[in-house]
């Protein structure tokens, strides 16, 4: 009984342990997507993107998320590029 006791828990220390050294490797990589828009168009696209920030976050199925993972999300800005 003992010898089980022992497995288990250095069974959990193990998986804790890769748990906080994954974690710790990870690195943070932002991304950002730019949407390329006529100098005319940039207001209209700036208040599109704040319309779609105001929406829930859904899966594809189009339920509701239960856990806010909206952080893993990429950022998206609008640019005004001459054509």
């Amino acid at each position: 009984m003992l010898r089980l006791t022992l497995l288990t828990a250095i069974t959990t220390c193990t998986a804790v342990a890769a748990f906080a050294a994954t974690e710790a490797l990870m690195t943070e990589n932002t991304t950002v997507i730019d949407i390329e828009v006529a100098p005319e168009d940039l207001a209209r696209c700036e208040m599109t993107l704040q319309q779609v920030a105001g929406m829930p976050v859904v899966t594809d199925s189009g339920s509701p998320m239960l856990v806010d993972q909206s952080a893993d999300l990429p950022s998206v800005r609008c640019v005004a590029t001459e054509a």
